[in-house]
């Protein structure tokens, strides 16, 4: 299996060492069976997801869909079996569905409160600053796990300041895990990418915090290989289900 993988920003929007580790990271997914390709977003939409710059406001993130959806039909085109892109904003899923991509073309917001849900426990979130709540919240009574998401946290810190900061960032993703805990989360479900897996694996951050933690990039990955093995119609994964 074929996976093509999208970096949400073209060439140069990510400091050059930044966007490789994350192609990288993207890359390092590969199994036996599947083989994960990573590309650029296919030209600069305006939206930078280095350093909370140019945040997901209502509009400035639409030329990104449309760029994600013209990669995701490229991919289709090259005989690639399933396009995914990074980051929890789900860049280009609903325009690529819109314009008839047979291929899944999965998020991976969507695919970790899909796991989250599979499992039935009640979940939170982690972003890197204050103020995606009503995001995740949104998304997930779209899939129909609003009741099980149950706390929103933040590390507090700019993702551009991770790798000069990464052990106040281990240390504040911890102390989120006890805020989810108090509020009754029962695992770290939704979490931004340049924490987990950019800075840390899932396995290191739940040997930090003794609470389980959700990679979403792995859920994203699974759930793309489970419609290729199930035989599944791609047109089954949409965002808004009859819930």
């Amino acid at each position: 299996m074929r996976v093509m993988c999208m970096l949400p920003a073209g060439v140069g929007v990510y400091p050059e060492v930044a966007a490789k580790r994350r192609l990288k990271v993207m890359e390092s997914y590969s199994t036996p069976d599947i083989e994960v390709h990573a590309e650029y977003m296919p030209g600069v939409s305006g939206f930078s997801p280095w350093g909370g710059k140019g945040g997901p406001e209502a509009g400035r993130l639409d030329p990104a869909h449309s760029l994600a959806a013209d990669l995701a039909q490229r991919a289709e085109r090259e005989g690639y079996d399933a396009f995914c892109p990074y980051g929890m904003l789900d860049i280009g899923v609903k325009e690529a569905r819109k314009r008839g991509v047979r291929i899944p073309v999965v998020g991976q917001s969507e695919a970790a409160i899909l796991f989250c849900g599979m499992l039935g426990r009640r979940f939170a979130s982690c972003s890197y600053m204050p103020g995606v709540g009503a995001l995740v919240r949104s998304e997930a009574a779209a899939l129909g796990h609003e009741d099980l998401y149950v706390a929103d946290t933040a590390i507090g810190i700019p993702n551009s300041e991770y790798p000069q900061r990464r052990q106040e960032v281990l240390e504040n993703f911890v102390r989120c895990t006890r805020e989810a805990r108090e509020q009754g989360a029962e695992m770290m479900g939704w979490i931004a990418m340049s924490i987990c897996p950019g800075e840390f694996s899932a396995k290191e951050l739940m040997a930090a915090s003794g609470f389980p933690v959700v990679d979403a990039l792995a859920c994203q990955i699974a759930l793309a290989h489970w419609w290729r093995i199930t035989g599944l119609p791609p047109s089954l994964l949409r965002s808004e289900r009859n819930v």
